[in-house]
């Protein structure tokens, strides 16, 4: 049987790349993929965001404290 897959919402490519990078180093595995369309340009990007991460289960909780870490070190930086 299948690991159940928890779906986190990313706002932009940095984040996503950011993201990706601290994923592969700690050998988490996960899907992302971005909401750009070629026949609509990022229309939907501006909609619903960047795109998403989709990662097993029972790591969502490290990936969603990842996230927060980018989001939060983002705002300090401003």
């Amino acid at each position: 049987m299948e690991d159940e897959q928890t779906r986190l919402d990313l706002s932009n490519q940095v984040e996503a790349s950011l993201l990706e990078a601290m994923l592969q180093e700690d050998g988490i595995p996960y899907f992302m993929r971005s909401y750009q369309d070629r026949a609509y340009g990022r229309l939907w990007q501006f909609q619903s965001g960047w795109g998403y991460v989709e990662t097993p289960t029972r790591y969502a909780s490290g990936v969603r404290a990842l996230l927060e870490l980018i989001r939060r070190n983002k705002t300090h930086d401003s």
